[in-house]
């Protein structure tokens, strides 16, 4: 005769081993997607940052159109989700630096940009050279 007992144990060993594997499974694809989640969060808040400071650029950018000489930049302008803080330094024209620092969802974005500024109204203005998130 076939002993049943020992058979109903192994089977409750199979189903408890099975049951503990799909949990480990399930909670690392859980920690996957949770990560995976954050960095897309990250580099989102991290890209509309970027885009607030390079609004800031087009901004003074604009302003330099209308008044080659201006100089007074922004404080703290307020745009879409964010704000920037712009700095003008053009003591050597028609060269003009100007600095764009924003903040957006607790991210921060640094733009640096050296235009030229053309003679005649509206001024030409253009773009020389860009660098972003320098630390300077």
């Amino acid at each position: 005769m076939i002993n049943t007992t020992n058979r109903k144990g192994s089977v409750l060993l199979i189903a408890v081993f099975t049951i503990a594997v799909i949990t480990v499974l399930v909670g690392g694809m859980l920690a996957i997607t949770t990560e995976q989640l954050q960095l897309l969060s990250n580099q989102t808040s991290s890209a509309q940052a970027f885009q607030v400071a390079e609004a800031g650029i087009n901004d003074a950018m604009a302003s330099l159109r209308s008044n080659r000489t201006w100089n007074a930049g922004f404080t703290n302008k307020t745009f879409w989700i964010g704000s920037y803080t712009v700095d003008i330094n053009n003591i050597d024209l028609p060269t003009v630096v100007i600095r764009s620092v924003a903040a957006a969802n607790g991210y921060t974005a640094r733009m640096t940009a050296q235009v030229t500024v053309g003679d005649s109204s509206p001024y030409a203005v253009r773009m020389d050279n860009l660098r972003i998130n320098n630390y300077e």
